[in-house]
């Protein structure tokens, strides 16, 4: 082959694969809000603190490095709120059931979590500290809007 045709087939696969790396790192800590009041409780009830407003729950696997990351993450938000927000840790292979059941798809996947269970986000892959302080302070001031609603 010419060398000029590998230079150029090079350079467009470098450029591919850092688009695509871009791609990737901008879909990590993506946050989906769920808008439902089901009856039930999503989450099982020995995954959530019920002396906190909120739980953390961050599904991790045992190979997964961005899970150590969140790990860190959570924990300081935890810290930023004690006694509202805790954190509970599952490993994806001690549950494989329940990994379905809440359409975990990749590792870490961090469930925000009422005291009584219900899912109020979903945060997929490693997210920024920001982003989780964010989110959680959303979640406690949209908690506090409903409640609110009841005081008449």
């Amino acid at each position: 082959m010419d060398t000029v045709l590998i230079s150029l087939i090079v350079v467009a696969l470098i450029i591919f694969a850092t688009l695509l790396g871009f791609a990737w790192e901008n879909s990590q800590g993506v946050i989906t809000r769920d808008h439902s009041s089901s009856l039930p409780a999503d989450v099982p009830p020995e995954l959530v603190d019920p002396n906190t407003r909120l739980t953390l729950v961050q599904f991790s696997g045992p190979f997964c490095s961005y899970c150590a990351a969140m790990r860190r993450v959570l924990g300081k938000a935890v810290e930023a709120n004690p006694g509202i927000v805790s954190h509970r840790e599952v490993d994806i292979t001690d549950v494989p059931e329940l990994t379905r059941s809440l359409r975990i798809s990749q590792t870490p996947t961090t469930l925000l979590v009422s005291h009584t269970g219900h899912l109020i986000s979903r945060i997929n892959g490693a997210a920024k500290p920001d982003v989780v302080n964010q989110e959680i302070a959303r979640a406690l001031e949209s908690r506090k809007a409903q409640s609110d609603e009841y005081l008449i």
